[in-house]
């Protein structure tokens, strides 16, 4: 694979072999942020003396997290399982975080501006190097910035076959933010402090900037919004209308951090085709997977990622208009391949 590109500065960092498993490490420096200093890492995942094929898949991590979050050092994880499946995987990490080195307005940088300037920028190198438009997967803050870049129009044609989000919403409003100036008094200290830090929280082993604690404390504040405040889009209605993107969401029964409730709100408010899928003992699983477990331990393997890699099949079929056996019926229901009987699909 080589590291140039067409379209912006592009190097790579580093090719590791392990565990059977080839990643080369690149660095996408797209020019396109007000710091021009910004460069994010997209790693790209194969196996060793053989070539690289299948529709392509990014990854997208959740807060206070890295590409780690998706294969361990050992080679084991989503990212894996989705090789294994033939799906060309690719893992991006937000900026600072991972491979991705700090840029000179690290505290400033949102979630805003990675949907604006990074994912689009990361899908059309994919795009540029695979020759097929990805689809996006996201845990948590990774899927939503899916969303808002997928809802914002910033992600459509070869940007973007489809999107799998994962434990994301952005709908809830917290109650306890509803209290007077409350959110304001959060986001000034977090504002002074410059960053939170993952590992003395006890919340990830990564930091996040103050930009993105401030944006997320404004969006659920009682009079906050889904938006792009740069152009004050608002993202919901355009959501609702739907896109040419097709959706699986996925949410845990045991979420406490994005309750499945709001998860489930949310992907129902999608305009386009989409298929929810709440992961419990309700949907025949053999646990209510909370918001890190579903996506970590031999139980996921077994339960949670054969679901996201058969929709990505499914999906990928409809795509060439051919028209295998879905794993679903036409109300959503599994047909027996995969445990999540109460799934829906519209």
């Amino acid at each position: 694979m080589k590291s140039s590109s067409e379209l912006f500065p592009v190097s790579l960092l580093r090719a590791d072999a392990f565990s059977g498993l080839t990643e080369d490490v690149y660095l996408v420096k797209h020019n396109r942020d007000p710091d021009l200093s910004v460069q994010v890492a997209v790693s790209h995942l194969g196996y060793q003396n053989k070539p690289h094929s299948g529709v392509p898949v990014i990854l997208l991590h959740g807060s206070f997290n890295n590409r780690g979050f998706w294969l361990s050092g050992v080679g084991e994880g989503l990212a894996r399982h989705l090789l294994d499946q033939g799906f060309d995987v690719w893992m991006m990490d937000m900026r600072g975080h991972g491979m991705s080195p700090r840029n000179q307005d690290y505290r400033s940088n949102t979630q805003e501006r990675y949907a604006l300037y990074d994912l689009p920028a990361v899908a059309e190198f994919v795009h540029e190097k695979s020759g097929k438009a990805p689809v996006w997967l996201g845990h948590s803050l990774g899927g939503v910035t899916i969303a808002a870049a997928v809802a914002g129009g910033l992600l459509r044609d070869e940007k973007c076959s489809g999107m799998v989000i994962i434990a994301a919403q952005a709908i809830r409003r917290p109650m306890y933010q509803w209290v007077p100036f409350a959110s304001l008094a959060a986001r000034t200290r977090v504002n002074m402090k410059g960053e939170l830090d993952g590992r003395k929280l006890g919340l990830g082993q990564e930091a996040e900037p103050a930009g993105i604690i401030d944006e997320y404390l404004a969006r659920h504040s009682l009079f906050g919004a889904w938006q792009l405040a740069s152009t004050q889009q608002k993202l919901l209605p355009a959501w609702k209308d739907g896109t040419p993107v097709p959706l699986l969401a996925l949410a845990g029964e045991a979420d406490r951090s994005e309750p499945v409730e709001y998860c489930s709100r949310f992907a129902a408010l999608y305009g386009g085709d989409k298929t929810f899928i709440p992961l419990g003992t309700g949907s025949g699983l053999s646990q209510d997977y909370g918001h890190l477990d579903m996506m970590s331990g031999q139980t996921a393997g077994k339960e949670v990622w054969p679901q996201i890699s058969d929709w990505l099949k499914a999906t990928h079929y409809r795509s060439l208009n051919q028209k295998p056996e879905s794993p679903h019926t036409s109300d959503g229901r599994c047909r027996g391949e995969c445990p999540a009987s109460n799934a829906v699909r519209t």
